[in-house]
C-alpha cells in the first residue's frame, strides 16, 4: 500500500513538472509572437487595392481586333448576372462567326504577299542570325490550301460558338426551347462559317424532347435590301474600301520604327510595312488554326497596340461613326429587335439567336450610340476621336472589344419585381458586359425602361435615312425592314 501511494506521489509530481515546464513554453512563445510584431498589435493593418505593377500582364491576344479570339471584356465591372429581383424573359443575340483560317480581304492583300516574298527570299537560314527570327528558317504556313481553307470555319472556331452554345443554355435555362409552336429557330447568314457557327452553338444548346430544331438562312444578294445580316453587301452607295487611306496612314508611321528594327536584325530580308501588318495578322490567325504563333512573340505591347488601333480607324470609318452609313445600315436590326422586346405573341420564342459577320455588330453599335468617343467630357475640343498621327489611348471606340470572333451583341428584356424596381427594363451586354445606353441607364444594373428604350431607338432612327434612300435603292421591290420572324 504504502509502496502504491509512493508510486501515485510520484506520477503527481512528474505531472505537475511536465505542465510547468508546458507553461513556460507557451509564455516564452507568446513573449517572442509579441515582439516580433508589436507594431501589428499597436498599429492597425495598411489596407491596399491590390498590386499593380507587379500584376501587369500584357495579353496580345484581347488586342488583335478582328481577328482575336473571343474573350469577355467587362471594363465598366458591372455585373453580368440579372440585377437583384428582376428575371430575363427574353433575349435576342447577335453573333459573329466563330474562328476562321482566314478573312479573303486579310489573306489576298496582306498574308498572301508576304508568303510570297517569304518563299522567294533565297536566303532564308539568314534568319538564324536573329533570335526573334529564327523560327522563320523552318516556319510553314497554317494556311496551306487557301482555296479550301480561307473564309472557312478552323476546328477551334466550331468548339469556341459549341461552348458559347452550351453557356447560353445555363444562362437562359428558362428561355431555351420556350417556343410556343415546338420550334426553335436560329437565324444565320448564307455563308458556311456563319451556318456552320450556328449549326455548333445549337448544338451546344442542347436538345429538348419535343422541341425540334432549325437555321434559318438569310440571303446576302443585293436585292435583299434591308432585309438581311449582310447590309454593306446589299447597300448600292456602301464602299469597302472606305478607311484603307486612313488606316494605311498610320500603318506607314507606326511600322517605320519596327522595320528599322527588324532590318537591324540581319537578315537581309528587309521588311516592309505590308509584312509586319502580315505577321500581326498571322499572330492571331496561326494561333486559332494551331494554338499559338510564333509571332505573336516579335512585337513589344506597344506594337500590338499600334496594330489593334490600325484596325480600329478601318473600322471607324468604313462601319463606325466615321461612315454617314453606319446608322442607317445598323438601324433595321435594331427596329426588328426592339419591336420583339416591346411585344409578344403566342408563337414567338423567348430566346432568338442570329449568327452574322464581322460588319454587323460595329454597325449596331453605330445606331445605338454606344462606343462612341463623341458622347465623353473632352471628346469635342477640335481633335479627332482617332487622330491619324498618334493613339487616342483613352478611346472608347475599341474593335478588339466588339468585333473578336464569337462577338455578340445581346438585348435583354428584364422583368422586375423588387421594391426597388417594378416593371420592364432593357439592358444591353456586349461581349458578355452591360453597356449603359446613353441617357437611358436609370434602371436596374443601368439597364433602361423598356417604354423609354423604345422612345430611344425611335429618337435615334429619326437622326438618319432609311436604308433605301441612304443606299440610294433604285431597283424594285426593295424593303427598309428586316424581319427574322
Amino acid at each position: 500500500m504504502h509502496s502504491e501511494v509512493l508510486s501515485s506521489w510520484s506520477q503527481l509530481n512528474r505531472f505537475t513538472y511536465d505542465l510547468n515546464c508546458i507553461s513556460s513554453l507557451l509564455l516564452l512563445l507568446i513573449c517572442l509572437i509579441t515582439k516580433g510584431h508589436a507594431s501589428d498589435i499597436s498599429t492597425p493593418p495598411i489596407i491596399t487595392a491590390g498590386p499593380t505593377y507587379d500584376s501587369y500582364k500584357f495579353n496580345v491576344l484581347q488586342h488583335l481586333s478582328g481577328i482575336s479570339p473571343y474573350f469577355d471584356s467587362n471594363a465598366n465591372e458591372l455585373s453580368p448576372d440579372p440585377p437583384q429581383g428582376c428575371i430575363v424573359d427574353k433575349a435576342i443575340y447577335l453573333v459573329r462567326h466563330g474562328s476562321i483560317y482566314a478573312n479573303d480581304y486579310d489573306y489576298n492583300n496582306t498574308i498572301d504577299p508576304f508568303l510570297q516574298r517569304l518563299q522567294n527570299f533565297s536566303n532564308r537560314a539568314d534568319f538564324s542570325k536573329a533570335t526573334d527570327l529564327a523560327f522563320l528558317v523552318h516556319w510553314t504556313s497554317p494556311i496551306s490550301n487557301s482555296n479550301e481553307q480561307v473564309e472557312k470555319l478552323t476546328e477551334y472556331g466550331s468548339k469556341e460558338a459549341f461552348t458559347l452554345g452550351t453557356q447560353l443554355a445555363q444562362r437562359y435555362s428558362n428561355l431555351v426551347f420556350d417556343s410556343k409552336n415546338k420550334l426553335f429557330k436560329i437565324w444565320a447568314s448564307a455563308a458556311n462559317r456563319t451556318k456552320e457557327s450556328a449549326s455548333a452553338l445549337l448544338a451546344g444548346l442542347g436538345k429538348k424532347q419535343g422541341i425540334t430544331d432549325e437555321i434559318i438562312t438569310i440571303s446576302e444578294e443585293k436585292n435583299q435590301g434591308a432585309n438581311t445580316f449582310s447590309p454593306t453587301k446589299t447597300c448600292l452607295q456602301y464602299d469597302a474600301s472606305v478607311g484603307s487611306e486612313q488606316g494605311n496612314i498610320w500603318l506607314k508611321q507606326y511600322t517605320t520604327p519596327i522595320i528599322t528594327r527588324l532590318n537591324a536584325m540581319g537578315s537581309q530580308f528587309n521588311f516592309i510595312a505590308n509584312d509586319v501588318l502580315a505577321m500581326q495578322e498571322l499572330c492571331g490567325y496561326e494561333t486559332v488554326i494551331r494554338g499559338s504563333s510564333p509571332f505573336c512573340k516579335i512585337f513589344t505591347p506597344e506594337e500590338w497596340l499600334s496594330f489593334e488601333y490600325y484596325f480600329d480607324i478601318k473600322y471607324h470609318y468604313s462601319l463606325g461613326y466615321g461612315n454617314v452609313l453606319s446608322p442607317s445600315l445598323g438601324m433595321p436590326w435594331v427596329e426588328a429587335s426592339s419591336d420583339l422586346l416591346n411585344y409578344t405573341t403566342d408563337t414567338e420564342q423567348s430566346l432568338y439567336i442570329n449568327v452574322v459577320h464581322r460588319e454587323m455588330p460595329p454597325l449596331i453599335l453605330t445606331a445605338l450610340n454606344l462606343f462612341n468617343d463623341s458622347n465623353y467630357v473632352g471628346a469635342m475640343n477640335g481633335n479627332p476621336t482617332l487622330p491619324l498621327d498618334q493613339i487616342n489611348y483613352q478611346r472608347a471606340w475599341k474593335s478588339s472589344k466588339f468585333i473578336s470572333f464569337l462577338g455578340h451583341i445581346a438585348l435583354e428584356r428584364l422583368q422586375c419585381t423588387s421594391a426597388s424596381y417594378t416593371g420592364k427594363f432593357v439592358r444591353i451586354l456586349v461581349n458578355s458586359a452591360p453597356q449603359a445606353l446613353p441617357g437611358c441607364a436609370n434602371g436596374p444594373g443601368a439597364s433602361c425602361p423598356l417604354a423609354q428604350y423604345m422612345d430611344y431607338v425611335g429618337d435615334r432612327d429619326e437622326l438618319y435615312q432609311d436604308f433605301t434612300d441612304a443606299c440610294k435603292m433604285n431597283h424594285q421591290n426593295t424593303t427598309d425592314v428586316l424581319s427574322f420572324l
